[in-house]
């Protein structure tokens, strides 16, 4: 009797076995990668060769046999010839409408391709003869001008008066910062006496109380956008293009709010856009206009929420340390004529708008943003989530843009891991250790800069950095999320080794690329990882990083991108 009881047993588990090996093998999927070294960043299923596909989604990882299962006659089948494969990159801070419009219209008078202020002018003057009479004209500088122009200065606006006397100029000066002309002046109606404009921005005037052509913060106040065709195209298409070719599959689209009708309607036109959009949207840098109301900016029922997301606003609370316009303590190392008043930067939005900021985002169920790049502005930035997480109506993500990024205090990094409890998180941008370190000591000398981009520590700490490109169509190399990795890996900068002792694992600086910006974003249950059921997001590379010199990591690129199972990039 027992043995026939046995003998049964083993046929039903025999046949339960078969039964489910037919269902898998049943289950179809429409593409199948084989042959890979994948790195899921999935702890319970680390590696595998091979991943099925179906609806977009992961439906099966493992190895090329398992794999096997899943192909039917209608399935694609896509060898990856042992190439190492990675979760596809999540940019957790970029504004990509304003990079192609500055890479496509702004005369280019960047760092080091412009290497003074003389060539500056030229390359200006050569689009004057080009432009009629009145039209605007805009230029596009690197952070930090001022500390690489051979003149050790910017182009003042007299200068800027001789080249161009009939068309109005704006020369950016990294993103946080502008010198205008006399016609730009008069354009925007600023004139004697006039030190501050609707939106945030501050105006800097001569010792006779003239204005003296600079402007700090004037993203909401300078006039000039692309169309709504241009941007329509950019949503559509253009955006993807770029960020596709370096294995980015997501980003988080920094968007002001004219342009968001423009994307919700390019959801609906185009439905499956080769990138994933998480939006972020701004009204002002100091957060004014912004609606207590916040639906206007969702994206309309029909949209594809795996393509389109409305998650976070963002409000400025200081200008940027390489501009000098970070909020400081203390002041900046010697005096420039573009400081402001006082010499410790630019305070835009004050504690009390921060914290009424940080809670509009928390009461509507979305993301606070809030850009911190001075250690006075960090604590601004601090003060508001620790005040808003003691009434709160939902644990929102609560975030700190450039956090740490120029420097950061023992006290803020235990703010920091107190409030990770409160759903803080942090952007950085890892690449600025390649152009703005030598910088940072010229301004800000030795003992705060050499506190600044401190990876190692934060992540010790818990904090899970999350990378970003901050790409605004300034420095447009900063698009390449490997010359980042090589950097935070081998603590290379612009002048030298850069504290070696915040250096990170090559795995750990591709977690600050993917699943730390998804989970900075609030996704992280849909990418970031090679899972099952995630979105089938993918960026297959051309070396393998964890096994190629540390030098070498600055020269590895995307060689294939695949978002939701679709190679929307590859190199042929």
């Amino acid at each position: 009797m027992q043995n026939s009881v046995k003998a049964i047993l083993i046929y039903l588990l025999t046949s339960m076995a078969c039964f489910s090996h037919t269902t898998m093998a049943a289950e179809q999927a429409d593409i199948v990668f084989m042959n890979g070294q994948i790195e899921t960043l999935n702890t319970k299923q680390p590696k595998a060769n091979a991943v099925a596909i179906k609806d977009e989604k992961f439906i099966a990882i493992g190895s090329d046999q398992k794999i096997k299962g899943y192909i039917g006659a209608n399935t694609q089948v896509i060898n990856l010839k042992q190439k190492l494969v990675v979760p596809g990159f999540v940019d957790a801070h970029t504004h990509p409408m304003e990079t192609i419009w500055l890479k496509e219209v702004w005369v280019d008078a960047r760092y080091p391709g412009t290497p003074s202020v003389k060539q500056a002018l030229l390359n200006i003057a050569t689009r004057v003869k080009a432009t009629p009479k009145g039209e605007w004209i805009y230029v596009a500088g690197v952070s930090a001008s001022e500390n690489k122009f051979i003149e050790k200065r910017l182009p003042t606006k007299t200068e800027l008066d001789q080249v161009a006397p009939n068309n109005p100029v704006i020369m950016a000066n990294g993103a946080h910062m502008a010198i205008a002309n006399s016609a730009a002046l008069s354009k925007m109606g600023i004139k004697k006496g006039v030190t501050k404009l609707r939106h945030g921005a501050g105006v800097l005037a001569d010792k006779d109380g003239e204005p003296n052509g600079v402007i700090t913060d004037g993203m909401g106040d300078i006039p000039g956008s692309p169309t709504p065709q241009e941007i329509a195209r950019y949503y559509a298409t253009d955006i993807a293009k770029f960020w596709n070719s370096y294995g980015f599959t997501s980003v988080m689209a920094i968007t002001p709010a004219a342009a968001i009708p423009i994307m919700q309607s390019v959801s609906i036109s185009t439905p499956m856009p080769n990138i994933r959009y998480t939006a972020s949207v701004w009204t002002a840098p100091n957060g004014e206009g912004m609606p207590k109301d916040l639906s206007v900016f969702e994206m309309p029922a029909k949209a594809n929420p795996a393509y389109y997301r409305f998650a976070a606003i963002k409000a400025w609370v200081d200008g940027e340390n390489d501009c000098r316009t970070g909020f400081m303590y203390e002041p900046y190392v010697g005096v420039q004529d573009t400081d402001p008043p006082g010499g410790k930067g630019t305070l835009v939005t004050n504690q009390s708008l921060a914290t009424q900021f940080a809670s509009l985002a928390n009461q509507s169920n979305k993301i606070s943003m809030l850009h911190c790049s001075g250690d006075a502005a960090a604590d601004i930035g601090l003060n508001a989530y620790e005040s808003i997480s003691k009434i709160q109506a939902s644990n929102t993500i609560k975030r700190i843009e450039h956090f740490g990024m120029f420097q950061l205090t023992p006290e803020q990094l235990k703010r920091g891991i107190a409030l990770k409890k409160n759903n803080f998180h942090l952007s950085s941008q890892p690449i600025w250790l390649l152009e703005l370190v030598n910088a940072d000591y010229e301004n800000m000398g030795t003992a705060r800069a050499k506190t600044g981009y401190q990876f190692r520590t934060m992540i010790n700490a818990g904090l899970e950095p999350a990378a970003s490109t901050d790409m605004t169509g300034i420095y447009l190399g900063n698009i390449d999320p490997f010359k980042a990795i090589y950097a935070t890996v081998t603590r290379q900068s612009d002048m030298g080794v850069f504290e070696p002792q915040e250096a990170i694992s090559v795995r750990d600086a591709l977690k600050m690329w993917t699943i730390w910006p998804a989970k900075s974003v609030g996704e992280d249950k849909v990418k970031g990882s090679i899972e099952i059921g995630k979105y089938a997001d993918m960026a297959v590379l051309s070396d393998n990083i964890f096994t190629i010199p540390k030098n070498a990591l600055k020269d590895a690129k995307a060689s294939m991108t695949i978002v939701g199972g679709r190679i929307v990039y590859k190199v042929e």
